[in-house]
């Protein structure tokens, strides 16, 4: 993994045609709420208004402390009032109709500043992909987006549905896939996740766990084969699961919202696959660990970049953009390594002809990796 590659190596590497990655947009939910608040909420919907003097609740009282404490998240986005919205049970059926109204304005909010500098392009987009995990409907936004802004008829469209925190990264092999096979196409890809609308009512740690972390965004990439594009590259993809640890994460549809299943055992697993993983995505291109200098790992939570960091050896700076986004923005399953490159990008952290990986895990146990050259 460390080898050292030869200039000349990396030169073609670096020349080779692949797709490129011309702007990325995100956009916030309206409801922002600091982690302190969360759990006070928590508190009051799983305990009663009263679990401050209620002493036998006092071990309840400190696992959720401890939960919302240790997932070092510091505030939160959402769609909905937490408050408010779940002052009564919600169906997965409610869930859903509020899916559908509330997705397509934070979903297009996202788009419009995807294609904010390059709106000539919208009627002329090839592929349009959209992933989310937290929401149904049909006519979906893949539909009603590409309408609204004359998109042409025949765009050929994807939804990627129910894979959790690596759809993004489906998305973008998707990308690669169809950017190849058609030269000059342009694709718009869009992650939309409302997470906010699970909630489950439960003193259950995994599913308090994932009240813990979760929470809502949108975000697009606009991506092109056309000649004389620029910005960064997406070079190749890599995609491995442990099926034997298959159950460790799970995303369940039930009669009152989608439950997420996460075991402890998830980072032991990661710890396990990863570095087969990067030596699979990297090695083809003769790069090693130490030629990655940006890495976009998924924040699945505190103890997965732990694992991540410390397998690959990677450093608190390398590691620093993903604490960053866990602490401000939580767990937004699929979209938050869009979050991620957003942020990479707008701040130019990034220097010409740096490689960066992204990555994200989830229900498999699946490993989604991605390989840019900025």
């Amino acid at each position: 993994m460390g080898r050292v590659m030869t200039r000349r190596k990396k030169e073609q590497v670096a020349v080779a045609s692949t797709p490129h990655i011309l702007s990325v947009g995100v956009a916030r939910p309206p409801f922002v709420w600091r982690q302190e608040t969360l759990t006070r909420i928590a508190k009051e919907n799983l305990l009663g208004n009263d679990w401050e003097e209620d002493t036998a609740r006092a071990e309840d009282v400190r696992r959720i402390d401890h939960l919302f404490s240790a997932s070092r998240v510091r505030q939160r986005y959402s769609v909905v009032d937490y408050e408010s919205y779940y002052a009564q049970p919600r169906s997965t059926g409610e869930r859903m109709a509020a899916y559908a109204k509330l997705a397509y304005p934070l979903a297009r909010e996202a788009v419009e500043k995807t294609l904010a500098e390059y709106e000539r392009l919208a009627q002329s987009i090839t592929d349009f992909v959209v992933i989310s995990c937290t929401g149904y409907a049909a006519p979906g936004l893949d539909i009603t987006l590409a309408r609204d802004l004359n998109m042409p008829r025949d765009v050929r469209r994807v939804v990627i549905g129910h894979m959790g925190c690596y759809g993004a990264m489906v998305g973008l092999r998707q990308a690669l896939g169809a950017l190849r096979a058609y030269p000059g196409a342009t694709m718009l890809l869009l992650s939309v996740e409302l997470c906010s609308l699970h909630f489950t009512p439960t003193l259950d740690p995994e599913a308090l766990t994932g009240f813990a972390l979760f929470a809502d965004a949108a975000a697009g990439v606009l991506m092109t084969s056309a000649e004389g594009a620029t910005g960064p590259r997406v070079v190749e993809s890599y995609c491995a699961a442990d099926f034997g640890a298959a159950s460790q994460m799970s995303w369940t549809i039930t009669d009152a919202g989608f439950f997420m299943g996460l075991s402890p055992r998830v980072p032991v697993t990661l710890r396990r696959n990863i570095a087969g993983v990067m030596e699979k995505l990297l090695g083809p291109h003769d790069l090693g660990l130490a030629d990655v200098t940006h890495w976009l790992v998924h924040p699945g939570g505190p103890s997965i970049l732990e694992a991540v960091q410390q397998k690959l050896e990677l450093s608190d700076e390398q590691m620093a953009l993903s604490w960053e986004v866990l602490a401000e923005h939580g767990n937004c399953s699929s979209t938050t390594v869009l979050l991620m490159l957003e942020r990479l990008l707008r701040e130019g952290r990034a220097r010409p002809g740096e490689w960066g990986v992204m990555m994200a895990f989830g229900p498999g146990l699946t490993l989604e990796t991605c390989l840019l050259q900025f």
